[in-house]
């Protein structure tokens, strides 16, 4: 898969920056313990952020009744927010292309080797943009695999969502990881406890 694109996948500042105008425009009373537990991160952290978008003129901070400080938008911040907003719209789509792009050439690739029948291993956001880009390929979908229990037994597409244990009914010529954050944990398990069906693996 390629690497990401621009600073909002990391997540890092840009991102962060739009999370947290978005979040005092809808809610401008609420407090700094509230806004760091519903962006997870730091009390300082939230403290330093508001502060750095005080001087920015993206925000002014007022006291209101009783002992509680508002947070509201400027003009330049709601202007600030739409430029994020924009900008991670934008690459979003990029991503998503890109994405696209990189996985339907792994299947063309696996269509001229002889796979036919593929299993996707992990479910998570990306294994939709593969299934999206299998559509026209000759290749059979036979299931998914996902190493967590409690998505087992759901259902994707009208798909089953299985124990990869299911690997060695289905017998596919190909194995698809579908999953970015734990592609180096399946690759091993693929490598220590199935690579006896001799499928072919690939990742995003």
């Amino acid at each position: 898969m390629n690497e990401p694109l621009n600073e909002f996948y990391k997540p890092a500042e840009p991102l962060r920056d739009l999370q947290f105008l978005e979040e005092l425009e809808q809610n401008p009373n609420i407090s700094q313990r509230e806004l760091s537990h519903k962006m997870g991160i730091a009390l300082g952290v939230t403290n330093a952020c508001l502060k750095k978008m005080a001087r920015r003129g993206w925000i002014k901070i007022k006291k209101v009744p009783p002992r509680r400080i508002a947070y509201y938008l400027t003009p330049h911040g709601f202007a600030e927010k739409s430029r994020l907003a924009y900008r991670f719209l934008s690459n979003t789509i990029r991503q998503y292309a890109a994405t696209k792009k990189d996985i339907a050439g792994k299947f063309l690739a696996w269509e001229k080797s002889g796979v036919r029948r593929i299993v996707f291993y992990g479910v998570s956001d990306e294994m939709e943009i593969a299934y999206v880009s299998m559509q026209g390929a000759n290749l059979e979908l036979v299931g998914i695999v996902d190493d967590d229990p409690a998505k087992q037994n759901g259902r994707f597409f009208d798909l089953p969502i299985a124990s990869p244990q299911e690997l060695f009914r289905w017998r596919p010529d190909g194995v698809l990881i579908t999953s970015v954050k734990a592609r180096e944990g399946i690759r091993k398990e693929l490598e220590n406890n199935f690579s006896g069906l001799g499928f072919q693996v690939e990742s995003l």
